[in-house]
């Protein structure tokens, strides 16, 4: 028997992809899995995903509808709508995200990822929070700035980058729930954060360094450019405006590029100090 045929039988055969022990996973027979038992993310759901993410947009709503000048009870009653279904969503999402953190190609793993949970989750959320406006304005008050828009847009990318970031961890052994013996306490996950923070963040320039470093010139802004039009692409996307989606391109462009320098003055900084 092949090493294809044996992973497809064992996948075949488990209930979960946390129950195989294989490093890397065919990203098909994770999708396999998924279809023939798609109650694993059910019964594994990512509580720690779910306590965070609960956290993390309630306090994100907090903010953007405060910085919009809505009254108080107007921005509590956002937070406590989002917090309504954000819980049982992110759960859900933290479950699938773990099932690809062994699948393979990587690259092909995140786009999946980056773009299947914020549709799901964002389409959960429009729903809400627009029934919410629309239908119950009567007992709970709705946004009169505009807040429940800006909020929702800027949620897509949000969205998009921790749905990364959360593949990022995982795959690197944080935030796991139910693998065994790589499961770990949620304070230790939260103590090794902040490090996977910034190897997440640092992760696109290095990477465009080093192409630029090997004279790999296009690899370097195939690179450079997938970004701001994926960063664009959800944004227009999602808001259904061509306007933002070339606006916020130029923007991920900008940052990007002045992340990169800055990334750049870091290493060579680093570089001159071990000369030394």
């Amino acid at each position: 028997m092949t090493r294809t045929e044996d992973i497809h039988h064992s996948i075949t055969e488990a209930d979960d992809l946390e129950e195989l022990r294989e490093k890397e996973i065919p990203l098909a027979e994770v999708l396999r899995s998924l279809a023939g038992h798609p109650l694993q993310i059910i019964t594994r759901w990512n509580w720690k995903s779910a306590l965070l993410g609960a956290i993390l947009r309630a306090s994100f709503y907090f903010t953007v509808y405060q910085a919009s000048r809505e009254s108080l009870i107007v921005t509590m009653t956002a937070v406590l709508v989002e917090l309504s279904f954000r819980f049982f969503t992110s759960g859900v999402s933290g479950a699938l995200v773990q099932s690809f953190r062994r699948a393979t190609p990587a690259w092909l793993a995140i786009l999946i990822v980056s773009v299947s949970l914020p549709l799901f989750s964002h389409t959960v959320e429009f729903i809400t929070h627009y029934s919410q406006e629309r239908f119950f304005s009567n007992v709970f008050p709705a946004s009169e700035n505009n807040a429940r828009t800006y909020a929702f847009t800027i949620s897509v990318l949000f969205s998009a980058l921790s749905a990364m970031f959360n593949l990022f961890a995982m795959r690197h052994g944080v935030l796991l729930v139910g693998a065994g013996k790589e499961t770990k306490s949620l304070g230790s996950d939260l103590k090794k954060i902040p490090l996977l923070v910034f190897e997440f963040v640092t992760y696109l320039p290095i990477l465009i360094l080093r192409f630029i470093g090997e004279g790999k010139l296009l690899y370097a802004l195939g690179v450079f450019v997938s970004f701001g039009l994926a960063v664009g692409s959800i944004l227009g996307g999602f808001r259904g405006k061509w306007s933002w989606a070339w606006t916020t391109a130029l923007g991920a462009w900008v940052l990007l590029l002045a992340w990169t320098l800055i990334v750049a003055a870091g290493m060579r900084i680093i570089q001159l100090r071990a000369k030394s």
